[in-house]
């Protein structure tokens, strides 16, 4: 009665663990599943929030409007992230979008079993308050820097918050491509590379040949405090990787330390 079909998206989900056996069950049997192809949106905005929406492959973006019509990116998500339990749990429409960088395969779990979860298991509310404390510490030290932070703090904020375990990175590997840090960051995919290159030399990083590893993790933190100085970004940036070693646009994998 307890032999529960694991969910191939499981593993990576930093809350299944911590539900019962017969919840488990119940969310098992419920998900859907869903395919969305590069450039389109996860949820329409302003419709109603019916899932819980997981990333089981793919990159995503979050965008907001400006009241100036101007859009805004303010988060990405990767393999093994969840999204949407803030707007679940009021009830309410899709406020933001999310679209697909990378093209997406999603695991949805019904309103109505996600809100089951909420009500019963306090384990599963952990993960979920400490989820939407890491996006508020994302979100509010984004509103404090305005345009305000550079380019390498630009990046390494991007990319903890991709590394962070309750984001999908669960000790695993990403990949993602120049071009698509810099969709997230606002930043050119030259500039990104840049970026690279300073948090190499800096020990926090290296880059290898289709792949960056993280090498330490609370020296990325500190880069993402580190105010921009005004004449580095005129000067040309010493490197020790050649275009051959880091080609632009290549996918990287990135691994925490």
């Amino acid at each position: 009665m307890n032999d529960i079909k694991t969910p191939i998206w499981a593993a990576r989900s930093g809350w299944w663990e911590r539900l019962q056996p017969h919840e488990k069950s119940r969310v098992a049997s419920e998900v859907g599943y869903q395919t969305v192809p590069a450039g389109e949106v996860l949820q329409p905005l302003g419709e109603p929030a019916l899932h819980w929406v997981g990333m089981m492959s793919g990159l995503a973006k979050f965008t907001v409007t400006t009241t100036s019509g101007k859009p805004l990116v303010y988060s990405g998500v990767g393999a093994g992230g969840w999204f949407g339990e803030g707007t679940l749990m009021r009830r309410g429409v899709w406020r933001y979008q999310a679209v697909a960088i990378r093209t997406c395969e999603l695991a949805l779990v019904p309103r109505e079993t996600f809100l089951w979860l909420l009500e019963r298991n306090i384990l599963f509310n952990h993960f979920l308050l400490q989820q939407l404390n890491d996006r508020l510490e994302l979100m509010t030290l984004q509103a404090l820097d305005g345009q305000q932070i550079g380019a390498e703090s630009n990046v390494a904020r991007t990319l903890r918050h991709l590394f962070h375990p309750l984001a999908g990175a669960n000790g695993g590997a990403l990949r993602v491509t120049q071009s698509e840090i810099g969709q997230l960051c606002r930043l050119s995919r030259q500039r990104v590379n840049q970026a690279f290159q300073r948090l190499e030399a800096d020990g926090v990083l290296q880059l290898r040949y289709g792949g960056v590893e993280i090498l330490d993790a609370e020296r990325l933190r500190a880069w993402e405090f580190r105010a921009p100085h005004p004449k580095a970004a005129a000067k040309p940036i010493a490197t020790r990787c050649s275009p051959a070693v880091v080609p632009p646009g290549n996918g990287y994998t990135c691994a925490p330390g």
